[in-house]
């Protein structure tokens, strides 16, 4: 897993590349809830080069979202492959996370 981060109009931008799973959720998890370090903090994960999601991966993404609700954040993806977006439909995340079609869309979503 690669994440290359930046930060854009006081949005935290992650891009994602590579599997989201038990070996590398370590190093997603320090980066992704590291993000959230200060409170009102915008996040948003590029899910476009990402191959699988496992359980862990998942368990990351939803911290994420506890995370950004807990310090009065806003947390958003965008870009989720199809068998990406299948994984969220069947364990029902897509129904509790902010789902954009595209970057534009998810900045919307987080208030840029």
């Amino acid at each position: 897993m690669d994440i290359f981060t930046q930060a854009i109009d006081g949005v935290v931008l992650h891009r994602l590349k590579g599997r989201l799973d038990n070996s590398t959720t370590g190093t997603a998890e320090g980066t992704i809830l590291g993000s959230f370090s200060t409170p009102a903090s915008r996040v948003i994960l590029d899910m476009r080069d990402v191959a699988y999601v496992s359980s862990a991966g998942l368990r990351v993404v939803l911290m994420a979202a506890k995370r950004a609700r807990a310090s009065d954040g806003r947390f958003a993806l965008f870009g989720l492959p199809a068998a990406v977006q299948e994984v969220f439909d069947i364990s029902g995340f897509s129904k509790v996370l902010s789902i954009g079609l595209g970057e534009d869309d998810a900045r919307r979503l987080v208030g840029a």
